[in-house]
């Protein structure tokens, strides 16, 4: 059984502050992030990164604009695949299932944002499609929403996804595997 891992979203506009209000504890998600990825690239495990597009050509985060770039602390490989979406599930993207076949990955694990939006919507989809999937519990984060805070929210999202199945792990034990 091979895992890849899912990066989701990372990218400059949700750092920025072009696009909106910079992430709330964004440096310390970048840093289990680049844990992750060292663990993973260390492993030989895959690593997919999934990228989010708006249409509207003055948006941050538009193909050509400044916030659509994965944000370059965690240093993106050019051999590693990139899938663009425009909607919250990656899965929406026939590219992603391919590049899951490519490398026999029949696991993934999610890492990125937005925790109660792409996260949770491709973890959801993954489980549907008969996949594993492994949530980096504290890899994945949010901005605060509807009164609750983002870690609030992000705890809530954990809770909800593990009910539906999924398995969840810390960036430290994930590093320490």
């Amino acid at each position: 059984m091979t895992a890849a891992l899912l990066m989701i979203d990372l990218q400059c506009g949700a750092f920025d502050g072009l696009r909106c209000d910079p992430m709330p504890d964004g440096d310390p998600l970048l840093a289990n992030c680049r844990q992750l990825l060292d663990a993973a690239r260390r492993r030989g495990q895959p690593v997919i990164w999934v990228q989010h597009a708006e249409d509207q050509a003055d948006s941050p985060m538009h193909p050509q604009g400044p916030g659509f770039a994965i944000d370059p602390r965690l240093d993106p490989k050019a051999h590693e695949p990139r899938i663009i979406k425009t909607e919250p599930n990656a899965f929406s993207q026939p590219d992603l299932m391919a590049a899951l076949q490519a490398v026999a990955a029949d696991q993934v694990v999610l890492a990125g944002l937005q925790s109660e939006v792409c996260v949770s919507a491709t973890a959801t989809a993954a489980l549907a499609l008969g996949l594993g999937v492994t949530v980096v519990r504290d890899g994945h984060h949010t901005w605060p929403h509807a009164g609750h805070s983002a870690t609030e929210v992000r705890k809530r999202v954990n809770e909800d996804l593990e009910d539906a199945g999924a398995k969840m792990i810390s960036t430290k034990d994930y590093c320490a595997a």
